[in-house]
């Protein structure tokens, strides 16, 4: 995969908390920035899955007004909890 420049204007202050903290770790400024990025861009793709699947969840409600009550949900929890492989309510 390639791999290109992108400049980032960061003031003094962090800068300066980059440079010790990658001394701490024995790492170089640019690797805590480019795991900091990656780790961020998961994370809010995650959110942002999250976000779409309960749209839709939302949606099929609102068509169908199927649910999973809290006892069917529970029970079904309590089961996994114990090691059981039980079916996912729907």
């Amino acid at each position: 995969m390639g791999s290109t420049t992108l400049g980032v204007k960061l003031d003094q202050e962090t800068r300066d908390r980059l440079k010790k903290l990658g001394e701490a770790k024995d790492r170089a400024p640019h690797w805590l920035i480019k795991t900091a990025i990656i780790e961020y861009l998961g994370k809010e793709e995650r959110a942002e899955l999250e976000r779409r699947e309960d749209a839709e969840r939302w949606e099929r409600y609102q068509l169908t007004g199927h649910f999973v009550g809290n006892q069917d949900a529970m029970e079904w929890l309590d089961a996994l909890a114990k090691g059981e492989r039980p079916t996912c309510p729907r």
